[in-house]
């Protein structure tokens, strides 16, 4: 497995060592989707699997018959990634790297659209066009296979996807609502010991003021925090865990031993840099 340093690919030596050892990345397929160039970027010397869900890479890093996954984790227009988030409350793997990547989204025609194809992901950052059009939308599993599906439609359809998906066609880019940029989690068995960024799952009592309690050590110690987002548990109706993202400083420690008191359940699912994707 290529060495981590400070919790993130250290690019210099990882890079060597993915020519001799190419280490198997399984990631959200299929290929030309926006977490496969994320991927590419990320380990471009790496034997890339695409999967067709963000639960089979976890499984598929958990298995052992990949070092690491790369799924999509939040985008800065509409939010955390469900699937995600249940996937590393449940599973045991942890972020080592984060990349973030701006998201230009491109629409091509036929015709005058009566149907759309495209993400529900890539629908949610494009909802000026899409009314405009007032066209059907159609779900794909990932905007590559959009593409497959407009590529049969015998007209008046449209797709909204990547550039790269949509490089063979006549497009119109920048379609999205406003700038976007989606962080995509690279997931590994071995978590990262450092890195500026720690991601929490945590749940508190069914009471008042639980949740202010838990995340009061984290205050009194001046630590940064940079997403706090409820999800719920799927265990009973109404029940909620809590995912954040904090800063991660020479007191941190101290905090999470006390929110440990203060929660029900508390675990730390990476310790992680930032990487920036160029476009």
């Amino acid at each position: 497995m290529p060495p981590l340093i400070d919790g993130v690919l250290a690019p210099v030596i990882a890079a060597e060592v993915s020519r001799l050892h190419k280490p198997p990345v399984a990631y959200l397929g299929p290929e030309k989707s926006f977490t496969w160039e994320a991927t590419v970027a990320l380990f471009p010397h790496g034997d890339l699997r695409p999967r067709r869900s963000i639960t089979e890479v976890f499984k598929e890093v958990e298995s052992g018959a990949a070092d690491y996954g790369v799924v999509p984790f939040i985008n800065s227009l509409e939010g955390p990634v469900g699937e995600t988030i249940d996937a590393l409350a449940t599973h045991g793997l942890s972020i080592v790297a984060m990349g973030e990547m701006r998201i230009t989204l491109c629409v091509a025609k036929k015709g005058a659209p009566r149907v759309l194809f495209t993400h529900p992901h890539a629908a949610a950052q494009a909802r000026r066009l899409i009314a405009s059009l007032g066209a059907e939308v159609v779900y794909a599993s990932s905007t590559s296979e959009a593409v497959a599906e407009f590529e049969k439609c015998p007209g008046d359809c449209a797709v909204l996807a990547s550039p790269k998906a949509l490089s063979h066609l006549e497009k119109t880019c920048g379609v999205e609502d406003g700038e976007s940029y989606t962080r995509f989690a690279v997931v590994s068995k071995e978590g990262g010991a450092a890195g500026r960024w720690a991601l929490l799952i945590f749940a508190v009592p069914n009471v008042a003021g639980a949740l202010h309690k838990a995340l009061t050590p984290l205050a009194e110690r001046g630590i940064n925090m940079s997403l706090i987002y409820s999800r719920p548990t799927r265990l009973s109706p109404w029940d909620y865990f809590f995912v954040a993202e904090v800063e991660t400083s020479g007191e941190l420690e101290a905090a999470l031993e006390e929110m440990r008191r203060r929660t029900t359940m508390l675990k730390t699912v990476g310790r992680y840099n930032l990487v920036k994707i160029p476009p």
